[in-house]
């Protein structure tokens, strides 16, 4: 997963953000200052010994940052050496001083090409002469390991760092903790961290992204706390990893206390801090407060535009995220990698395709098609907008694929009801030697509830751990759960959920367990998971929402009346049903009962005419569940996929496939009614719900009516 685009590197440059003074380990203060002109003599006559090597370096790359001290030429010189560094400690004189220079340069140019071989050869060539390899290198070789998070490379520098009496410099401590934590080692960046005679800014920010990386938000937040206390100059890269880790544990509170922090601080006009803040209110579902922040900064840029249109599309406002980007663009505001990744995601929660191509469109302009996690992110939109042809062509045109791309593919493949499609993926991924993870068996499993296949989902998941030694997680019980319930024997799936090893309560389980419980009509046993769930979470609609069903699908009216009453008594809303369709490259909302699109006289209209079609089909409408009891004419017309369906086959041309997406189930009414009008309009239609792509074809369903 992408890290958010606002996470940021001790050494990137923030406005009004101190940056680390030099290590103390440095060249000793009797080493005079020299200038540009002696830096490039020095640089001259170091290349002058040592010609090019035949390395072919790109100079464009290797001296894209003019942060060196030196000239250009000499820059160049330097460059052109690298590579030829065996006999370099033999024929430079060690005493002058700007030979410390050459070092610095060389060991930058170097770790610019990734080359830890070269680099250490040199550190060891120098150690057997007993000449001091001082900090700044060893810094250099830490900030390298730090981008390729070289775990074993950033190990071997604390060793020398160890072998060269340097481990008390602070700001040496301090990159090492921020390399251990980025290179995953969380317990070796802690125990540096209280080793530590003196612990700057900088390590509290490296030790507060270390717990946020490893998902331990709450620890982050006591290292802030902790920090607090010592009356440390707080900057902007504190309040950053901070607000992050409180984004990770969803800490309303904590984020309103360090908005007031940032307040005092001043940095609150700061692009990067802010946009830290509308993360965080965005992932704690206060997306009034996200625009706030947003509407204070004088000039928004893209970190800014990125993490509000990432917020609005995490909390199922794809629409409005379209509508940013638009805001965005008129602004002259280029998007980067993660605002398309973001706006990718806001196509397929409503099945935007054509703008889902329109940004495909943008991607490849801006030479942004062969990024991996773009690729990734493109054939997951198109699977979800119900194009999975355009998904498997998006796939077989990336250069290069990964786990995710495959566990896309496949998982793909599962919500379009494909199970053959997903298994095939899954071997070919293997014969590839791309060994599969969680994720990727996650989708496997999705793809065998979906198809009701319980010997398939039992084989595979015994195979997690049997094969790839990939151990369940609660989540692979789940689905598990999910596949056994699915498929009739709801004994076995509540003694699944009861024997799990797992402490803690599990209301995803239970949740799951009772939706099997609906789709076989067990009232009882559906009773029993009802009351574990309001247990459990007393606070979510879902439980009664799915209970009424059961009640009402077995007309039990009077139970789903009393449960009705109950759900009302503890002022549980149920979420708002809303279904959308693009027309014309607009996006087009409706909800249960709408009278407020322009168009809705005819949409009306045309659900009359299409209801004395199919009751000459025999269809008899079902009772309506959200507003008992009912007119059969009333029933039939007002959920917001039928609307969104009718608005759809007067505003496109007949033949042209309608699709819609609703953010929650499709009922039963409306995907039998859907089927009826598939016939008689002779179109093909797709709804994405929040469960399954449905495609209706010639009055059939692909999920052969498993999940209506």
């Amino acid at each position: 997963m992408l890290a958010p685009a606002y996470t940021l590197s001790p050494s990137t440059s923030l406005p009004l953000i101190h940056q680390p003074q030099r290590s103390t380990c440095d060249p000793p203060a009797h080493f005079p200052a020299t200038n540009d002109r002696e830096h490039d003599k020095c640089g001259l006559s170091f290349t002058k010994t040592y010609p090019a090597s035949g390395y072919n370096t790109d100079l464009g790359y290797l001296l894209s940052s003019r942060k060196l001290g030196v000239s250009e030429d000499a820059e160049q010189s330097l460059a052109a050496c690298i590579g030829s560094f065996e006999p370099l400690h033999c024929n430079l004189n060690v005493t002058c001083p700007q030979y410390t220079q050459g070092w610095e340069i060389a060991s930058r140019l170097l770790n610019r090409k990734g080359d830890f071989t070269q680099a250490f050869k040199m550190v060891d060539a120098f150690e057997e002469e007993e000449h001091m390899v001082y900090s700044v290198v060893f810094s250099e070789l830490l900030q390298q390991s730090i981008r390729e998070k070289n775990l074993s490379a950033g190990r071997r520098v604390h060793s020398l760092i160890i072998g060269s009496g340097c481990e008390a410099d602070y700001m040496l401590a301090s990159s090492l903790v921020h390399m251990f934590a980025v290179c995953g080692s969380l317990a070796e960046a802690i125990q540096i961290f209280h080793r530590m005679q003196k612990r700057n800014v900088y390590a509290w920010t490296a030790l507060m992204d270390g717990y946020t990386e490893s998902g331990q938000y709450s620890q982050a937040i006591e290292a802030y706390y902790e920090m607090e206390q010592l009356n440390l100059e707080t900057d902007g890269h504190v309040f950053v990893a901070v607000l992050r880790a409180c984004s990770g544990l969803k800490s309303l509170e904590d984020g309103r206390h360090i908005h007031a922090c940032i307040m005092e601080s001043g940095l609150d006009s700061n692009v990067y801090v802010s946009s830290a803040l509308i993360n965080m209110y965005a992932k704690c579902g206060t997306l009034d407060n996200a625009y706030v922040v947003f509407e204070k900064l004088s000039k928004g840029n893209v970190v800014s535009w990125s993490a509000l249109i990432q917020g609005c599309v995490e909390h199922s406002h794809g629409k409005a995220a379209l509508q940013l980007f638009r805001h965005m663009e008129e602004e002259c505001v280029e998007p980067n990698e993660v605002t398309y990744i973001s706006m990718l995601k806001a196509c397929s929660s409503i099945t935007a395709l054509e703008q889902g191509k329109h940004m495909h469109a943008q991607i490849i302009q801006k030479g942004l098609e062969s990024n991996l996690s773009i690729g990734n992110a493109l054939i997951d939109m198109y699977s979800k907008c119900g194009s999975i042809c355009d998904a498997h062509t998006m796939f077989h045109r990336m250069f290069n694929v990964d786990v995710i791309s495959w566990s896309s593919l496949i998982g793909g493949y599962a919500k379009h009801n494909n199970y053959h499609s997903a298994l095939g993926a899954f071997l070919c991924m293997q014969e590839m030697n791309i060994e599969p993870n969680g994720i990727t068996y996650l989708s496997v499993l999705s793809a065998c509830s979906h198809a009701v296949l319980f010997a398939e989902g039992c084989y595979h998941f015994k195979c997690m751990a049997e094969t790839h030694s990939i151990w369940p997680t609660l989540e692979h019980y789940n689905a598990l759960v999910d596949i056994i319930g699915r498929s009739g024997r709801l004994d076995a799936a509540e003694d699944l959920i009861e024997t799990l090893p797992f402490g803690g309560p599990n209301y995803a389980g239970w949740t799951s367990l009772l939706d099997s419980c609906r789709l076989h009509g067990e009232v009882s046993r559906g009773k029993e998971c009802f009351d574990r769930i309001v247990s459990i979470e007393d606070r979510d609609a879902l439980g009664y929402v799915l209970m009424s069903s059961i009640y009402a699908k077995v007309g039990l009216w009077d139970d789903f009346r009393k449960i009705e009453d109950l759900r009302k008594c503890a002022n549980l809303v149920k979420k708002p049903a809303k279904a959308y369709i693009e027309v014309d490259s607009s996006i087009h909302e409706f909800i249960v009962d709408d009278n407020s699109h322009p168009q809705i006289h005819e949409v009306y209209m045309k659900l009359s005419s299409l209801d004395l079609r199919m009751r000459e089909l025999g269809y008899i409408p079902q009772q309506r569940l959200d507003s008992f009891p009912v007119k059969e004419v009333a029933a039939f017309c007002g959920h917001s996929e039928k609307l969104a369906i009718a608005f759809g086959l007067i505003s496109t041309p007949e033949g042209t496939t309608v699709r819609v997406a609703k953010n929650l189930r499709v009922c039963t009414d409306c995907h039998n009614s859907v089927k009826l009008i598939s016939k008689i309009e002779r179109r093909e239609i797709i709804i994405a719900d929040a469960y399954q792509i449905h495609h209706f074809r010639e009055g059939d369903c692909c999920c052969k009516d498993e999940y209506a």
